[in-house]
């Protein structure tokens, strides 16, 4: 199973835990123990099967010597064996197994090791632990480190795939993302993450711009274990190891069994494009996004030791991200295609004139640069959805208290709310049908501010949609500004950005499927009336 395979089997069982996936923890002191015993137990066995005065035949001697060696290296290195038989086991062959069970599972792994007689009491599994000691074995025989992003749980969460909590392992938005991706796109992804993060050449868990740089300036480069030693070179053997584990470059360890004392690598042509990007620290769709996540993930990590209130009312980053993507999108179709479609027409009422090389020629450019542009629209409009709130069933009702919540000091006791029933389930992002729904009681506490006015809140179910109703008494909208009010950058009132019903439209609208209107209010104001289709029986 390669890396990134392993991966994202690791984020899939993340995601199929209700509350959580349990850190994994081993007792480590209890294995040196059981390491100890499993020792004795070897010599002394050899002691039985010599116990004469002739001394035991040279096979024998090479045989015991042998496994002296790796005594020797186990001995000093056990967390090591230890921690990759732990991996290897929960990833595929008991990812529910307790702290106990494992426990128990990674002393056998150990007996196994040193040719110890221990058993889990079922063959398969027995077989399965030996391949398992053996691979570990071979890593301490080669000397081969073993680094902390090797372990996909350690590795996810520092590159803010995972959050912990309680000793728990859920996924954040990066994380699904991670998951939504195939191939490239993921390997772009994690490369994205790890550059948004990187604290410089030298980081074990990130790749920075330098070693991206490094790597393109030098594509093939041996290294001596010097240079290490001495900081000629200042990157992370880590990070580069980790490259060669994604496919992005070949990579070759220290082998002291042939000799080899250092390290080396070769960069794989097509990963060129890649680096680039990180190394010139380009705004590319990916890292736009990335950054946009990782802002969420600190802002919800600081509501947490300083809660806001009105957080939940707030666009995250990602999902302002994915607005203003769809914003650009929209635009840059708006003005391409037409131009597009006028220069073929162009093309055809000119008939020969056409026909020469130079006008042939520069059509060719022209053509070039725009499908440049619309495919460069196109994937970032996809990049930036995958960060968006995911669509899910959820309580309208509950929806609705919570903004209703959020904008308690702006309503300023005006607000009328009619009992609020339990409806059907409607599928959508929840937490943005909740900032589109304050949205629109904002604009209506606006409407009555600075007087005793009247904000009323009705939600009923209609045929086969749920209808919710925001009344107010103010001056209402006029009638010929009553769609425009939906649209990016108009705003009736001064001083106000024309973006928070452009939302609401875009939330209703575009990402659950129903309609968003305004008219007249039995109250002599404005009513906006919001439908959002029932979807019984189904899952999004």
């Amino acid at each position: 199973m390669g890396y990134l395979e392993r991966l994202q089997g690791y984020l899939e069982r993340v995601a199929r835990a209700p509350e959580g996936l349990p850190a994994v923890h081993v007792d480590l002191a209890a294995h040196r123990r059981r390491f100890a015993a499993a020792w004795e137990e070897v010599v002394a066995s050899r002691k039985q099967l010599h116990s004469g005065d002739a001394p035991p035949e040279r096979w024998q001697r090479d045989i015991w010597h042998k496994e002296d060696q790796l005594l020797y290296n186990m001995r000093w290195d056990l967390p090591t064996f230890v921690e990759e038989v732990a991996d290897q086991l929960v990833e595929s062959l008991v990812p529910d197994a307790s702290a106990e069970e494992l426990g128990k599972l990674i002393n056998v792994a150990i007996g196994f090791a040193i040719g110890a007689e221990d058993t889990s009491g079922a063959r398969g599994l027995d077989e399965e632990i030996g391949r398992i000691a053996q691979t570990a074995c071979a890593r301490l025989q080669r000397s081969y480190p073993r680094y902390g992003w090797e372990s996909p749980a350690r590795y996810t969460f520092e590159i803010r795939a995972t959050h912990k909590h309680a000793d728990r392992y859920t996924l954040t938005r990066s994380g699904t993302t991670l998951l939504q991706l195939p191939g490239l796109d993921a390997v772009r992804w994690l490369l994205a993450l790890e550059a948004a993060q990187s604290l410089g050449p030298a980081d074990e868990w990130r790749v920075s711009p330098e070693l991206a740089a490094q790597l393109l300036k030098e594509p093939q480069r041996e290294v001596e274990a010097d240079e290490l030693l001495d900081g000629s070179w200042p990157f992370s053997l880590a990070t580069v190891r980790r490259l060669g584990a994604m496919k992005l470059l070949q990579y070759q360890g220290q082998d002291l069994e042939r000799g080899f004392k250092g390290w080396s690598y070769a960069v794989f042509d097509r990963v060129r494009p890649l680096l680039e990007d990180i190394a010139e620290q380009r705004a590319t769709p990916f890292a736009v996004l990335a950054d946009a996540l990782l802002r969420d993930e600190v802002a919800l990590a600081l509501d947490g030791i300083r809660p806001d209130p009105e957080r939940a009312l707030r666009e995250s980053a990602a999902a302002a991200t994915a607005l203003q993507a769809r914003m650009v999108v929209h635009e840059i179709r708006n003005a391409l295609v037409p131009a597009q479609i006028a220069l073929s027409r162009l093309v055809r009422e000119l008939g020969q004139v056409t026909d020469g090389e130079p006008f042939q020629r520069y059509r060719g450019r022209v053509d070039a640069g725009i499908h440049r542009a619309l495919a460069f629209a196109d994937e970032m409009l996809r990049v930036a959805n995958l960060g968006v709130e995911p669509a899910a069933p959820f309580d309208v009702s509950a929806a609705l208290r919570d903004a209703v919540a959020g904008l308690a000091g702006e309503l300023n006791g005006n607000l009328r709310c009619a009992p609020l029933e339990a409806a059907p389930a409607v599928v959508g992002p929840r937490g943005r049908f909740v900032l589109a729904i304050a949205n629109v009681l904002r604009n209506a506490a606006q409407a009555v501010a600075g007087r005793e006015g009247i904000v009323e809140v009705s939600l009923g179910v209609k045929e086969d949609a749920l209808v919710l109703c925001v009344d107010d008494d103010g001056p209402g909208a006029p009638p010929d500004q009553r769609r425009a009010i939906f649209d990016a950058g108009v705003a009736l009132r001064a001083g106000g950005s024309g973006q928070g019903l452009a939302l609401v439209r875009q939330v209703i609208e575009g990402e659950m499927a129903g309609s968003v209107a305004c008219g007249d209010s039995p109250l002599g104001g404005a009513r906006f009336e919001i439908v959002i289709p029932l979807r019984r029986g189904r899952t999004p």
